[in-house]
Order: C-alpha cells, then sequence, then structure tokens
C-alpha cells in the first residue's frame, strides 16, 4: 500500500504527455525554461500554481517538469545528451503519452531502478573479518612508528600540524572570552590549544 501511495505521489508523472506536446510546438526541441513556459501555457497553469514552492525553496512546477524530462530520457523519447538543451528524439517525435501510458512508463523505470540497485547490493563485497597476513603490521608497529615520527620533528613542526593546521578549521570561535594576554582576538577565533601558534 505504501509503494502504491508513493507513485501516486509521484505528481510530475502527469507531465509526461505535455512535455512531448510542449516541445513539438517548439520544434522540437527548446530550453528547460521554454519548455516549463511552454507547459504552463498549454495546461494553462496559474502563476501561483508555478510559483508553489517545495520544502527546499525550489519552485515546484519546474521541478516536476524536470523530472518527467528525466524519465522521458531514460526512456529514448528525449535527447540528454546536450546540456542545457532539451530535445525531442525520433521515437519521441512520434510519441504522444496518455495518462495510463505515462503512468506505465514511470513504473517500468522504477521497476528497471530497483533491479539496478539490488543487483549492485548483491555484486558489492560484503565486510568480512579480516584475517592477519605477514604484511600486516601489528598496531605496535603503528605505534611505534608515530612515536618515532613526533620525535624526529623540530618544535615549530609539531606545533603546526598539530595545533591549528594552519587555518581556522580547528579554531574555536570565541565569545565574550579574552586571551590570556587580556586582549581579544581580532578574528573573532582563538587556537585550537592555549599554547602559541607558530602558523599565525
Amino acid at each position: 500500500m505504501a509503494k502504491e501511495q508513493q507513485i501516486e505521489g509521484a505528481q510530475f508523472v502527469q507531465y509526461f504527455g505535455p512535455l512531448l506536446d510542449a516541445l513539438r510546438t517548439l520544434g522540437g526541441s527548446g530550453t528547460p525554461s521554454e519548455v516549463v513556459e511552454q507547459i504552463a501555457a498549454d495546461l494553462k497553469i496559474s502563476d501561483e500554481a508555478q510559483a508553489d514552492l517545495l520544502a527546499s525553496g525550489t519552485p515546484r512546477f519546474p521541478n516536476q517538469v524536470a523530472w518527467a524530462r528525466f524519465y522521458l530520457a531514460r526512456e529514448g523519447l528525449l535527447d540528454a545528451s546536450k546540456r542545457g538543451v532539451w530535445s525531442l528524439t525520433d521515437k519521441g517525435r512520434s510519441t504522444s503519452l496518455s495518462a495510463d501510458q505515462a503512468r506505465a512508463l514511470f513504473l517500468k523505470w522504477v521497476r528497471v531502478f530497483a533491479e539496478a540497485r539490488k543487483r549492485r547490493q548483491a555484486e558489492t563485497p560484503q565486510p568480512s573479518e579480516a584475517t592477519p597476513t605477514d604484511e600486516s603490521p601489528s598496531v605496535g608497529g603503528y605505534r611505534e612508528e608515530l612515536l618515532a615520527l613526533l620525535l624526529s620533528l623540530p618544535p615549530a613542526g609539531f606545533e603546526t600540524p598539530v595545533g591549528c593546521r594552519g587555518g581556522r578549521g580547528a579554531f574555536r570561535p570565541v565569545t565574550g572570552r579574552r586571551s590570556r594576554s587580556g586582549r581579544r582576538s581580532a578574528s573573532g577565533y582563538r587556537g585550537c590549544c592555549d599554547t602559541p601558534c607558530t602558523a599565525r
């Protein structure tokens, strides 16, 4: 039932046929905005309906038309090779879609995408327990290697990567506090630790 409600909720399917018709009216191709305007004119969609926004702030109507274009391109009715231009293929020029045909086309691609997703999941190797090999360093080996690296660094070489890493990534915002010297930070940030940073 939830799947049926999801399919019912795919409102962009209603624009499959009108999108093909709009492109035919425009001579076979057009920019996305031209196509959206043509569909709005053909279907007499009010300005209020066109101004309706999704939760993301994107206008709903052009978004739904773009989704319709996606499925029509997958079906081979639209040419998706040129960015910013929507055009009919030979198959698209000779195709008219009723509401039932549009829904059947959509359901076909829902199944295709679901099967592809299952295939990818089946092909993805499942995590297995790794067995240690002679080439795998021991945990202690990493520890010793890191300690040797840290001990070989000069003080400035240690403070820069560990302190602020040369940028604000590790800095904390100053909220009404003063530094130990009593001055406020000009940038509004203080270092990641209370030691002076050599990167500044």
